[in-house]
């Protein structure tokens, strides 16, 4: 092969190379970054904290805000929910157990809890709270 058609290959690889690396770049700025997390995934993350502390099976109970109706669509789901992300420990909608999980969306302070009777083990942020029942041991 001639010099002259060597550089003329080259040249043509080259603008080839270019223009695939032109288009890669606009095609990755199409896309988001990262995937943007669903309400399940975000819901799950306020349960990590709380799902490292639980052992690896058991039943553990439930509570939610005081006065919540239980045919309330919102608060059955965050139960679901619940029960998904501390999976495989079973989690039943009711605070008769030794230690119970409570999901709160309104302030409830450790005196009003003490008062029904549970000790407040620790609080995991975002409502998140681990409890003892001491009417049950």
């Amino acid at each position: 092969m001639s010099p002259r058609v060597l550089g003329a290959v080259l040249c043509v690889a080259a603008v080839s190379l270019l223009s695939v690396g032109r288009f890669f770049f606009q095609v990755a700025d199409f896309y988001p970054k990262a995937p943007s997390p669903d309400g399940v995934t975000d819901f799950d993350r306020r349960f990590v904290g709380l799902r490292a502390m639980l052992p690896p099976k058991g039943i553990i109970g439930y509570m939610t805000d005081p006065g919540t109706p239980p045919n309330d669509t919102n608060a059955q789901a965050e139960y679901h929910l619940a029960q998904y992300a501390l999976a495989p420990v079973l989690v039943a909608y009711s605070p008769d157990h030794r230690f119970v999980v409570g999901n709160f969306h309104q302030a409830v302070t450790t005196g009003s809890l003490r008062d029904r009777g549970f000790r407040l083990i620790r609080e995991f942020g975002n409502g998140i709270v681990l409890l003892e029942n001491e009417k049950v041991r």
